[in-house]
C-alpha cells in the first residue's frame, strides 16, 4: 500500500471547501483531486466515489458539531439563558470562521436530488441540533413547549444563517438569539412568580 501524502482529515477539509464553493453536483472528482494536489488517478486511491467522500465530510462535520457546538455544559449555578448564549456564540464562530460552516446548508439544498444516504445524513445533523436545543430548553420548559421551541429555533437559525451569508450581517442571528432569550426569560419570570407567590395580609 502506498504511503498517504495527506491525512484523511486534510483531504476531508479541503474537499469540504470545494463542496462549499461549487455545490455537490458541480464538484467533480477532478476538482477535488486538483485542490488536494493529487492526480485524478491518485485521488481515487483515497476515495472511490464523490458520494463516499461527501458522506465522510458530513460525518466529520457531524462529529465536530456534536463536540463543539451542540454540546453544552449543564453546570450547577449556570442559568439556562447563559448556557443558550454560550451555544449561540459557538454557533457564530462556526458559521463565520469554519470551512464547514455553510456546507450543511448548501448541500441540503441539493440533498433531495442526491442519494437517500446523503439526505439521511443531512437530516441527522439537523436532528442533532434540534435535540441539543430540546435538551437545553426542557430544563425550564414543559416537554411540549421545549419541543416546539427547539423546532422553531432550528428553523429560525437556518433562515438567519442564509441571510447572514447573503448580506454578511449578524443582525439576523442576533435577532434569533434575542427572540429565544426573551421566551426563556419570560418563562423563568413566570416560574419564579408562581413558585414564590406573594402572600397578601
Amino acid at each position: 500500500m502506498r504511503p498517504q501524502k495527506l491525512s484523511r482529515e486534510q483531504i476531508l477539509n479541503i474537499s469540504a471547501l470545494q463542496f462549499k464553493r461549487y455545490g455537490y453536483a458541480a464538484t467533480s472528482m477532478e476538482i477535488l483531486a486538483k485542490a488536494c494536489g493529487l492526480s485524478k488517478a491518485s485521488f481515487y486511491y483515497y476515495y472511490p466515489s464523490k458520494e463516499a467522500l461527501l458522506m465522510d465530510v458530513l460525518e466529520l462535520t457531524r462529529q465536530y458539531l456534536n463536540t463543539h457546538l451542540f454540546r453544552h455544559c449543564l453546570e450547577d449555578g449556570v442559568c439556562i439563558s447563559q448556557q443558550f448564549e454560550q451555544m449561540h456564540e459557538r454557533a457564530i464562530r462556526f458559521f463565520s470562521d469554519e470551512v464547514k460552516g455553510c456546507l450543511i446548508g448548501i448541500i441540503s439544498i441539493e440533498a433531495r436530488y442526491q442519494s437517500a444516504e446523503i439526505l439521511e445524513k443531512i437530516r441527522a445533523i439537523f436532528q442533532d441540533w434540534e435535540m441539543a436545543f430540546y435538551q437545553l430548553f426542557k430544563m425550564q420548559l414543559a416537554e411540549q413547549e421545549a419541543k416546539i421551541l427547539a423546532k422553531q429555533s432550528l428553523a429560525d437559525y437556518e433562515g438567519a444563517i442564509l441571510m447572514y451569508r447573503l448580506n454578511d450581517e449578524l443582525f439576523y442571528l442576533d435577532q434569533v438569539k434575542q427572540r429565544i432569550l426573551k421566551q426563556l426569560v419570560k418563562k423563568s419570570e413566570y416560574l419564579d412568580k408562581n413558585q414564590n407567590p406573594l402572600v397578601e395580609g
